[in-house]
C-alpha cells in the first residue's frame, strides 16, 4: 500500500473524530444551512482525505522521520480547515458577503474547532509517520 492512501485512510479516521468532537456547532449549522447532519459532519473528513492524498504523494523516499510526518499532517488539516470554513461560508452566507463572511467563519472555526483539529493532526501526522518509516520483516521461506 503507498504511502498516499496509508496517509488518506488515517486522516480520514482522526478528522472524523475530531469532527465529531464539535459535532453539537456542524449540526446546527447544517440545520440552517438545509444540509443533511450527517454530510456535513463528513466534509471535514472527506476534505482530510483528499489533502493527505495529495501532500504525502511518494511519502515513502519523502519521509524520513516522524517529524516530517507531523509537519505535513499539520498542513492537511490546515487546508482542510481553509476549506471547510470556505464551505460553510458558500452555503451559509449571502453571495455578496463571501468574503467578509469567510474571514469570520475561520476565526470562528479556528476557535471552536481548532484544538481537535490541531490534536488530530498530530495524532494522525505521528501514527503516519510510524507506519510509512516501519519496515516490513523480511519473509522465513
Amino acid at each position: 500500500m503507498s504511502a498516499a492512501s496509508i496517509a488518506s485512510l488515517v486522516f480520514f479516521v482522526f478528522a472524523a473524530i475530531a469532527a465529531s468532537a464539535v459535532e453539537f456547532l456542524l449540526h446546527s449549522v447544517a440545520e440552517q444551512a438545509g444540509v443533511n447532519r450527517w454530510v456535513f459532519t463528513m466534509v471535514p473528513a472527506l476534505f482530510a482525505m483528499l489533502y493527505a492524498m495529495v501532500v504525502f504523494q511518494q511519502g515513502e523516499r519523502k519521509v524520513r522521520r516522524v517529524g516530517e510526518s507531523v509537519s505535513r499532517g499539520i498542513l492537511v488539516m490546515l487546508f482542510t480547515w481553509i476549506s471547510f470554513a470556505g464551505t460553510i461560508s458558500w452555503l451559509w452566507c449571502p453571495r455578496e458577503d463571501f468574503l467578509s463572511c469567510l474571514s469570520h467563519t475561520l476565526i470562528l472555526s479556528g476557535v471552536i474547532g481548532g484544538g481537535p483539529m490541531l490534536f488530530s493532526a498530530l495524532g494522525a501526522g505521528v501514527l503516519t509517520g510510524v507506519l510509512i518509516i516501519r519496515r516490513p520483516r523480511p519473509r522465513i521461506e
